[in-house]
């Protein structure tokens, strides 16, 4: 067994990148961020992971798996820190908001997590993570274009397992949220992965586990993301957020976490029926289908809001088993020709319109309500 698989993530991290960068306040608020948001409030979750557990993670994940890669020690520890750092910028109750954070701030946790590694946007470079890299002899500049898998050479072939169909981040996040939920993950091979001249392959071993964490994947996106309660609250929610903040909170972003939410949280844990766990009252159906029951029209003391509104494009992923390895394994190039998925644009319903409690209010219909990926 290695030191990776043996010693804790934490741990491990501080000695490999420095406890400077592992213990700084930016790493550390992630403690202070859920990472399935308001998902934590359904009376199926048994845990309540944090975006700071998922990023060690995910950090510990690349620093196994790129151990046997033909790397630079200085190569490592960039993709390493790139892993820790993929989801610094996340704003509170992380995906649940974000549509209304990113209409009332202007920008999405993406943009927020380049100012941070960076030092180049509203988060001043003195106060952001450039110097604290710079001193562990990291380049923060690449370390970000590792992040978005813009990275040259042997560095951007490795990258693309931030990036690519089956890649770190899903793979500690969609087993984490599973067991969130009481649904059995998997393991992975000790090394699942290699990095030779002619790029990235899965190996022959590692590729039955893919393929069934491509279903566990879809069944966690089916059977816990995308429950309609939770749907419904997120809507409600990210208006709030839409209304309640300005890019002023920049200012004080080190701060910004999810108990500057709770004031937010109750009406649309509330309305939405999330708390109790009712997701029996409304219904995913696709667009262009149903049409009698996705025109139909709920009303509040305030306001009439017709179904339609509370639309949501998600993705179904499936496995194309057509799509063989060769004796090396599976390339880079065929994952996702393996791997597949579909967009489906879907509507939000009523079970029931005629007898069931109102679609909670919001108050525009053009938040973007696409799939956030975990």
């Amino acid at each position: 067994m290695t030191k990776a698989r043996r010693t804790p993530a934490k741990q491990l991290l501080r000695e490999y990148l420095g406890r400077r960068l592992v213990d700084s306040t930016w790493v550390q608020r992630l403690a202070r961020i859920s990472f399935l948001g308001t998902l934590d409030f359904h009376p199926q979750s048994r845990t309540a992971p944090s975006r700071l557990e998922h990023s060690l993670g995910v950090a510990a994940l690349g620093h196994r798996i790129s151990a046997e890669f033909p790397l630079t020690p200085k190569q490592r520890r960039t993709f390493v820190a790139a892993c820790l750092l993929h989801d610094i910028g996340h704003y509170p109750l992380s995906h649940a908001a974000e549509p209304g954070f990113a209409r009332a701030l202007g920008v999405g946790h993406h943009g927020v997590s380049e100012w941070i590694v960076c030092g180049n946007g509203k988060i001043p470079g003195v106060e952001s993570l450039r110097p604290v890299l710079e001193q562990a002899g990291l380049d923060p500049k690449l370390v970000w274009q590792v992040i978005t898998g813009d990275a040259r050479g042997r560095l951007g072939q490795v990258a693309q397992l931030l990036k690519a169909p089956i890649n770190l981040d899903t793979l500690d996040g969609i087993v984490r949220a599973a067991r969130a939920f009481r649904i059995r993950g998997l393991s992975l091979p000790v090394q699942p992965f290699v990095l030779d001249d002619d790029g990235l392959w899965i190996t022959g071993e590692a590729l039955p586990v893919f393929d069934r964490f491509w279903a566990l994947k879809d069944r966690v996106y089916c059977d816990v993301i995308n429950r309609p309660s939770n749907i419904l609250c997120e809507a409600q929610l990210s208006e709030v957020v839409a209304q309640a903040y300005n890019p002023a909170i920049f200012t004080e972003f080190l701060r910004f976490d999810d108990r500057a939410m709770a004031d937010h949280l109750d009406g649309p844990l509330n309305t939405s029926g999330l708390r109790e766990g009712d997701d029996n009252r409304y219904v995913f159906v696709r667009a262009g289908r149903g049409r009698q029951l996705a025109k139909a029209k709920v009303t509040t003391k305030t306001t009439t809001i017709d179904a339609r509104h509370l639309a949501r494009t998600r993705k179904r992923y499936f496995l194309n088993r057509s799509q063989l390895p060769s004796e090396r394994g599976l390339h880079l190039a065929d994952w996702g020709r393996r791997y597949c998925h579909e967009r489906q644009a879907m509507r939000l319903v009523p079970t029931n319109p005629a007898t069931q409690l109102p679609l909670p209010g919001l108050a525009r219909p053009a938040l973007n309500l696409t799939e956030p990926e975990y």
